[in-house]
């Protein structure tokens, strides 16, 4: 059974990763494109017009390495979260069939988007290389915070996922949140530019510490401290719990509202 499982949950992550693209002009290449428009775009917006710099403090001087490093993870969390919003409801005719795993539709965008920010990762650590920025030092702590990402993305998709099926206005509202979410992270600033008496709030925020992961793994650096990673690790755990209990608490009426 859980063979039969895996080899669903691979053939979905495959066709969700090759459909997303189907039938355009640059296919994969958009892989590349995505990312790379955002990074040019906030790296002018913020570098250029607003003159945000990386701070001291940081491993690197430079805005668009600093910014691509906290746009990686973000990216795939953004579109795993709303893609496995309308999972079930986009595939209304897989989950009316009762012996159907539902919950692997889930999973399958959730590892798509996971993919998507591999192809991304690779071409940043090939540019980092090239201009001599490259660090390997730093890389296992991506084995603890590409599972936390996965955890964290996972247990809002399901929550989504679920909740989407009896209101439908779960996407808009996920797409605001996620907004929101995204400047009240320091992504595109350093925290050190945060007033004194709005940071500890910050420092709540989950993706903080997962975005200071991520720097700290592609740029040479060292594991932070576990109470600054506190938050990231409690609210990844509770969300997948939470998730996947209220995903299979609903499940059985699926069938009947989509």
């Amino acid at each position: 059974m859980l063979n039969h499982s895996l080899f669903l949950l691979g053939e979905f992550t495959r066709r969700d990763f090759k459909g997303r693209y189907a039938g355009s002009a640059l296919g994969f290449l958009w892989s590349f494109v995505q990312p790379l428009w955002s990074l040019a775009l906030f790296t002018f917006l913020f570098s250029t017009v607003m003159k945000v710099s990386p701070g001291i403090g940081e491993r690197t001087a430079n805005f668009a390495v600093f910014l691509f490093c906290g746009l990686l993870p973000w990216m795939a969390m953004q579109e795993g979260i709303l893609r496995a919003t309308t999972a079930i409801t986009d595939s209304a005719t897989l989950v009316k069939k009762m012996s159907f795993p539902s919950d692997l539709l889930v999973w399958a965008v959730v590892f798509a988007a996971l993919l998507h920010e591999a192809i991304a990762l690779g071409m940043f650590l090939f540019v980092l290389g090239v201009t001599g920025q490259f660090s390997a030092s730093g890389l296992w702590l991506l084995l603890l915070a590409v599972p936390l990402q996965v955890a964290l993305t996972a247990g809002l998709g399901f929550l989504s996922a679920a909740i989407n099926v009896f209101l439908r206005d779960t996407a808009q509202i996920n797409g605001m949140l996620l907004q929101a979410w995204f400047y009240l992270t320091p992504i595109v600033y350093p925290l050190s530019l945060v007033p004194e008496r709005f940071r500890p709030f910050l420092e709540l925020n989950p993706l903080t510490g997962l975005v200071t992961l991520y720097r700290e793994a592609l740029l040479g650096g060292e594991l932070p401290s576990l109470l600054s990673l506190a938050p990231l690790i409690t609210t990844a755990a509770v969300t997948l719990v939470a998730g996947i209990w209220v995903f299979r608490r609903l499940r059985p009426a699926f069938a009947d509202e989509i």
